[in-house]
């Protein structure tokens, strides 16, 4: 019971937590664990997703005999619901006549109705997107089976020689995407010597995404007013850089941004981060007379990602800014 408002919140989750199946009538509670078969799917209770088909290379990829959340009517694998399986279980007429006319052709993804979700997790205790095994083998990824592959840009040759990258590809079948050539083009040239800081970014509590609306909101602006890079002591102290000084940053794409130092041991030596919620500088200047007035954010930096090197995570095909090299100094 909670003190202030007199509300009974035993057994609830803080927050919304995700996700939350269908409409507002059915109230899910949410699933704060995906993988949970000690509770029926009503209380938050799960089991792995049938996302991958349910067959490969003759092999079931459904789940055994037993595997199942806590109250479902099926207790062996079975795939995701659609209009389909629903009519083969029998489990159609429990639809209202709006809900079928909706659901008819549609899986449970894209019946808006709801109706599917309904059935299957309130009548029948079942899981809506099916259930499967678990994979430990994703064939469909470039590694199978996960391992380590050092970054393009790396501070490490005997490692880049140990765990390379991947092959350069083409990507989507037409894009070319250098993986290899390039990591070892940066070790010809000895780039961890000329830059030999690993730098990362990341997230402030007080800032969101690029931080253009939450660095305009005035209480959370006072908390963060400046940009900066956390630098372990003994780097600070090699470079003579001391506490809150300005530093350039550079990378090895030419790039320079000027940020506070923090020194800290947060993070260890050869390694720096920087949060990436910044904008507004550009290579140590201010940029406040190029937005119109009244429209800068109260509080402007550097980007981090100005300084970050070209790589894509082959998988993704997201940007690798979260793993590349700089070189720190005192502005």
């Amino acid at each position: 019971m909670d003190k202030e408002t007199g509300y009974d919140m035993n057994g609830d989750y803080f927050g919304l937590p995700w996700p939350c199946y269908g409409n507002d009538k059915l109230k899910h509670p949410g699933s704060p664990n995906l993988y949970d078969n000690s509770k029926h799917v009503m209380d938050g209770g799960g089991n792995f997703r049938a996302n991958f088909g349910i067959a490969r290379d003759g092999v079931s990829l459904l789940a055994e005999d037993g595997s199942h959340s806590m109250g479902a009517d099926i207790t062996t694998g079975y795939p995701e619901f659609d209009h389909v399986l629903l009519k083969k279980l029998g489990w159609w007429s429990e639809l209202t006549e709006e809900e079928a006319k909706e659901a008819e052709g549609k899986n449970w993804k894209t019946d808006l109705s709801g109706g599917i979700q309904r059935v299957v997790m309130k009548n029948h205790g079942c899981h809506p997107f099916g259930n499967a095994k678990a994979r430990a083998v994703v064939w469909n990824f470039p590694d199978a089976i996960p391992q380590h592959r050092e970054p393009i840009y790396s501070t490490r040759p005997d490692l880049v020689a140990k765990y390379p990258t991947h092959d350069d590809k083409k990507a989507f079948w037409r894009l070319p995407t250098l993986y290899k050539t390039a990591q070892q083009k940066n070790v010809a040239d000895k780039v961890h010597e000329k830059f030999p800081i690993v730098l990362t970014s990341g997230r402030l509590v007080e800032y969101e995404g690029g931080g253009e609306e939450t660095r305009s909101n005035p209480w959370l602006a006072e908390l963060q007013q400046d940009n900066f890079v956390e630098i372990n002591p003994k780097d600070a102290e090699a470079r003579g850089i001391k506490y809150w000084d300005y530093v350039w940053v550079s990378s090895p794409t030419g790039a320079r941004i000027k940020v506070r130092a923090l020194v800290t041991q947060r993070v260890g030596e050869g390694v720096s981060w920087i949060p990436f919620h910044f904008a507004g500088w550009w290579q140590g200047k201010d940029l406040l007379e190029k937005y119109p007035d009244g429209a800068a954010p109260i509080v402007r930096g550097e980007s981090v990602n100005t300084a970050t090197t070209y790589g894509y995570d082959s998988v993704t095909m997201m940007q690798e800014t979260k793993t590349t090299l700089c070189q720190i100094e005192r502005a």
